[in-house]
């Protein structure tokens, strides 16, 4: 169980979900060096997901029906399944994420053929694999993530996709201190107040592809044209490719745990629009890195880059969700030009040195060339 004197801190330190919001989470009073020692995750995340009343609350976790039941069982009600899983490759002309119209009126036309007991199975699988943190290893820890994703599955009517059992594990961790049933019940609910903004943006293939080449393409490109122009253009990459991996789970695979939890305390205040918020974090976590991108010599690096980002280029998360938030604020105001003067203010104070030099020489050929021996030759002492 959490530390009573610890909740006990925080309750008198921030008396509403209102302060909590305003100075713990985006002031970072809750990281300071004086009050980090009270910092009890779980309990913040209930105060800011599960008070007051909300028709999205479970209010009991159902038990996982033995195999015998899930033998003939739908995943849903009224569709015919079969408990056979198509598996051969089909052909495709199109954008692997774009849809036709008959896919859109049956998003999950694959996926409602899998029945609830193969998807107990790719859950039971995921979750076997899991490598969030030792305690995943344990038989009793299994059990219970199984039975959270499967009431989730249940309860919303949807598939299972590949990635819950990640962004649920993150959930489950902050809750772990809990009695067995108050912990499952808390988890169920926080990840269902999560994915109610998550899948319908991270998880829907037309949903996700529009995000990364409409909202963030605008966003990235009128805070950081040249490096925007650098990237597409210049490398020809297309930024659904690393964009998937960052936002469907949450960067829960890019940086180091701690980190992730604060950039979620702050996505799970939902005072900005989750997806909005995501958009304007990787804008300016891309520009942190604008010269070791600019040195890159072809697209493949850039990718290798961009799926292994620096931990020494990492800003500090305040910081970070900060300048995001305000680069959400100029963007929704449509202070267009603003946006601009933020990214390269930004790109000055975390590349100053390369900044400086840049704005000397006239050939940025030469400039990249001399960036990447730089690099290569880093990489190459570090062996």
């Amino acid at each position: 169980m959490a530390d009573s004197s610890q909740i006990q801190h925080l309750i008198q330190r921030y008396g509403t979900r209102e302060e909590l919001v305003k100075k713990g989470v985006w002031r970072g009073d809750l990281y300071s060096a004086a009050e980090v020692r009270f910092l009890d995750r779980g309990w913040c995340w209930k105060t800011l997901l599960l008070t007051g009343e909300d028709g999205l609350l479970v209010t009991k976790v159902a038990e996982v029906p033995d195999n015998t039941v899930l033998d003939d069982a739908p995943l849903h009600r009224n569709k015919l399944q079969s408990r056979v899983r198509t598996l051969t490759p089909e052909r495709t002309n199109t954008h692997p994420l774009v849809q036709s119209d008959e896919d859109r009126n049956n998003e999950d036309r694959l996926k409602e053929k899998i029945s609830l007991h193969d998807t107990l199975e790719i859950i039971r699988l995921d979750i076997s694999r899991l490598l969030l943190d030792p305690m995943f290893e344990s038989v009793e820890c299994k059990a219970e993530m199984t039975q959270i994703l499967y009431n989730y599955v249940v309860h919303n009517h949807t598939s299972y996709k590949q990635g819950y059992h990640e962004l649920c594990g993150a959930v489950y961790m902050q809750m772990a201190g809990e009695e067995c049933g108050a912990r499952k019940l808390n988890t169920l609910n926080i990840f269902n107040k999560l994915m109610k903004r998550v899948r319908p943006v991270f998880y829907e293939e037309t949903a996700l592809l529009h995000f990364s080449q409409v909202k963030f393409d605008r966003i990235f490109k009128l805070t950081m044209p040249k490096l925007h122009h650098l990237l597409t253009v210049h490398h020809g990459l297309d930024n659904a490719v690393w964009l998937i991996r960052w936002t469907r789970l949450l960067f829960l695979r890019e940086f180091d745990l701690n980190y992730v939890l604060k950039v979620w305390d702050h996505l799970l205040t939902f005072v900005i629009p989750l997806d909005d918020l995501i958009a304007c974090c990787v804008v300016v976590l891309l520009i942190a890195l604008t010269r070791d991108l600019y040195s890159c010599e072809d697209q493949g690096e850039v990718i290798s880059i961009l799926l292994h980002y620096p931990s020494d280029k990492l800003i500090d998360c305040v910081e970070l969700m900060k300048n995001s938030a305000s680069l959400y604020e100029l963007y929704v105001t449509k202070q267009h030009q603003d946006m601009k003067a933020l990214g390269d203010n930004l790109c000055r104070i975390h590349n100053r040195q390369w900044y400086d030099k840049q704005a000397q020489v006239s050939d940025q050929n030469r400039l990249r060339l001399e960036e990447r021996l730089k690099r290569r030759v880093g990489q190459r002492l570090k062996r």
